[in-house]
């Protein structure tokens, strides 16, 4: 009877021992959407920007509490968000920031610029639309396109 419950024991321990522990296997999935080159739009919108003469100032004072955390770039952001919600528009053009620290510390920032609105929405032709691409192509010394017909001809390949 001892030796039966002895290898009972024995053979329990050898199977406990012998399977691998449980493990959940962890899988992340993100959705992300295809990114279209703006030249790929059947239809292009433009607008006009209207902007202010007047430049804008606003000064924001950096929270000292040591548990926030944030960086730099996210008060800049902060700040051109709230300068352009009291300007009432929709850009700020030509931002300039002025960073004050005292011992090492950030302790405001001020944004300044000139606010602009957009107007007059508008959906673009077809020939607004090549003269952007041919614009576009020689800003960044592309070799010279010719629209023939809805056609892009690259004349160097001829």
């Amino acid at each position: 009877m001892k030796k039966s419950i002895l290898f009972t024991f024995v053979a329990v321990g050898l199977c406990l021992s012998a399977c691998k522990a449980p493990s959940t296997v962890y899988s992340t999935r993100t959705a992300r959407s295809q990114e279209m080159p703006v030249e790929t739009w059947s239809s292009w919108t433009t607008a006009d920007l209207d902007v202010s003469d007047q430049r804008v100032k606003l000064t924001i004072a950096i929270p000292q509490d040591p548990s926030i955390i944030v960086s730099e770039a996210q008060y800049k952001e902060n700040a051109i968000g709230e300068l352009l919600e009291k300007s009432n528009a929709d850009v700020l053009v030509n931002p300039m920031f002025k960073m004050d620290y005292r011992n090492g510390r950030l302790e405001s920032i001020t944004v300044s610029g000139y606010p602009a609105k957009h107007r007059n929405f508008r959906t673009i032709s077809f020939e607004e639309q090549t003269q952007y691409l041919i614009d576009k192509a020689k800003a960044v010394n592309a070799p010279q396109i010719v629209i023939n017909g809805g056609e892009i001809i690259n004349e160097v390949q001829k």
